[in-house]
């Protein structure tokens, strides 16, 4: 909806009293070609209302208009914005003085037709700002450009007299502890409507933050019948998501979090003002909104305040649990990290020697191979006639009971896949966590392992973290008894398929690549960052924002009622 100044018949008057030659002259300053012309039939006996092309309104009352006949055409032409202004070559110039211009408007009638004024006629020019100190100028020409003399104030409408009685308000209510362009002792409230709807202002004016309805005057403290009845326990305002509605907040929600950031922040309670009508609020705010249309340059610089971006932040938090669960679940779908396709061949001949198989345990004290799920990469190696650690044991006499412990360097909290590879008896083993938890395995949890003494050895260590594969390798020969440290670094999926291929085994592949659901949860990864940044800093919000918010564990906070 426009909002409009009215313009009284002084400036149209300037232009009707023109002489021939002045019309021409500011026919010239117009400018035609870059003013388009508006063409109007009217009844002059008759009260006529025209709109322009950009939203000016001519009131026409009947008989404020004389001419040789009933129907008169009229032309008129429209420099509103400082483009038309600059465009027309029209003059802002009051003397000496330059003027801050609201807009402009020639009327007159068009070409064939002659008209004089008998009363005053009423212009309303569409403005997005209202300044009371702007005045009516009459335009004289001088050396062929347009003075502006005479000023008169603007003349009173609902539209002046509805901010007038904002900014009576806002100074009686407000002004102890706002200011539009400044804090105070409370946050400045420069662009609050365009930050919030009128239901988010009326619940936040009053402190009706558990109101159903804050539409509804005088709903949203609790009321009782018997006197000194407190309101019941159970009453309380419950932020939390809705159901269908991942991350909303309800208006009164947001009134509540901002309410107690501002305690939070200023370090004290803002004044309820639970006896304001609506209507009260709306003029209050309707001359915030045209104090805040005067200062488009301060709108990057007040943009957010700390309050501000705790409510973004929350409302942000509160979808976190839900890419959460989808993340997860696109994980479980995913391909394992690590696979090891062994194609074993028939077993070789069992060497005169070999050792005994070792007896049945109760307790299973093997180590459990690592099998994570796949989040972004997956690893798959395939060995064909390679072996597994029960062959070695089984037969090969050249294998003894051994100790093995793999230890990694750096502070990792993740699982790592890690493989030992024995190229002269060809084994290919995957290997587990020790009972200890310390380190890795291959065989028993406590390191036992029977190897070939003296065989050259690989170990492999690689795992996801951070997005990125991390790795590490160590050569060394079997002995009876050792430990061996592997540095950890980071490593992309082409650098590592080099490297195993650089080992030189025969009948191995590798085959590294994003895995199936990568690019999703990548997605999911950057909504959640994204997330984190809106976390206010250096401001705090009062009430705890929680970073991961379940469904079912909703934040209480007390109502208006307990203040």
């Amino acid at each position: 909806m426009r909002s409009y100044l009215l313009l009284i018949a002084i400036l149209t008057c300037f232009f009707f009293s023109c002489t021939d030659k002045e019309n021409k002259i500011v026919s010239k300053l117009l400018n035609e070609d870059n003013l388009q012309s508006q063409f109007f039939t009217i009844d002059i006996n008759r009260d006529t209302v025209v709109q322009t092309a950009k939203g000016c309104i001519i009131q026409i009352p009947k008989g404020s208009l004389l001419s040789d006949s009933n129907k008169v055409r009229l032309e008129i032409k429209e420099a509103l914005s400082n483009t038309d202004i600059v465009l027309a070559g029209l003059s802002t110039m009051a003397g000496k003085q330059a003027l801050s211009s609201g807009g402009m408007i020639y009327f007159d009638a068009a070409s064939g037709y002659k008209v004089e004024i008998k009363k005053q006629l009423s212009i309303l020019v569409p403005t997005k700002t209202y300044n009371r100190e702007m005045k009516v100028f009459k335009g004289d020409t001088v050396d062929g450009k347009i003075n502006w003399t005479n000023p008169s104030p603007l003349p009173e409408d609902e539209t002046t007299k509805k901010l007038d009685h904002g900014k009576d308000l806002f100074t009686a209510n407000c002004g102890n502890c706002h200011k539009v362009y400044e804090e105070l002792t409370g946050p400045a409230l420069y662009g609050i409507t365009d930050k919030r709807s009128k239901e988010w202002i009326y619940a936040f004016t009053r402190h009706n933050f558990f109101t159903a309805d804050s539409e509804k005057e005088g709903e949203g403290v609790y009321k009782s019948n018997e006197a000194n009845t407190p309101a019941p326990e159970n009453m309380y305002k419950q932020v939390q998501l809705h159901d269908g509605h991942p991350g909303y907040l309800s208006e009164e929600d947001e009134a509540y979090i901002y309410h107690e950031c501002q305690k939070k922040k200023y370090g004290a309670e803002m004044t309820a003002f639970p006896n304001l009508s609506n209507k009260d609020i709306d003029v209050i705010f309707s001359y915030i909104k045209n104090e805040t249309d005067k200062r488009p340059d301060l709108k990057e610089k007040l943009k957010d305040n700390c309050c501000d971006s705790c409510i973004a932040y929350y409302k942000a938090s509160a979808r976190i649990n839900e890419i959460e669960n989808k993340r997860k679940q696109l994980i479980r779908e995913n391909e394992n990290f690590f696979s090891l396709n062994r194609v074993i061949p028939n077993l070789p001949p069992a060497p005169p020697d070999t050792i005994p198989a070792a007896p049945a345990l109760e307790q299973n004290t093997k180590v459990t191979p690592v099998n994570t799920g796949a989040t972004y990469y997956t690893i798959n190696i395939t060995a064909t006639g390679w072996y597994n650690i029960d062959i070695l044991m089984k037969d090969y006499s050249n294998c003894v009971p051994s100790e093995l412990m793999v230890h990694l360097q750096g502070n990792y909290s993740i699982d790592f896949n890690v493989t030992l590879i024995i190229p002269s008896v060809k084994a290919f083993i995957n290997g587990g966590k020790l009972g200890d938890g310390k380190g890795y395995g291959f065989d028993e949890a406590d390191g036992r392992i029977p190897l070939p003494q003296g065989a050259n050895c690989i170990v492999l260590a690689f795992a996801e973290n951070d997005g990125k594969i991390v790795y590490g390798k160590a050569v060394f020969n079997a002995q009876t008894k050792q430990t061996i440290n592997i540095s950890i670094s980071a490593i992309t999926k082409d650098e590592l398929k080099k490297e195993i291929m650089a080992l030189g085994l025969d009948n191995v592949s590798a085959d590294i690549t994003d895995s199936k659901n990568a690019d999703k949860i990548r997605e999911a990864d950057k909504e959640l960052k994204e997330i984190e940044r809106l976390k206010p800093k250096n401001c705090d919000c009062g009430i705890t924002l929680a970073s991961t918010m379940q469904m079912d564990m909703p934040v209480k906070v007390p109502t208006a009622g307990n203040y």
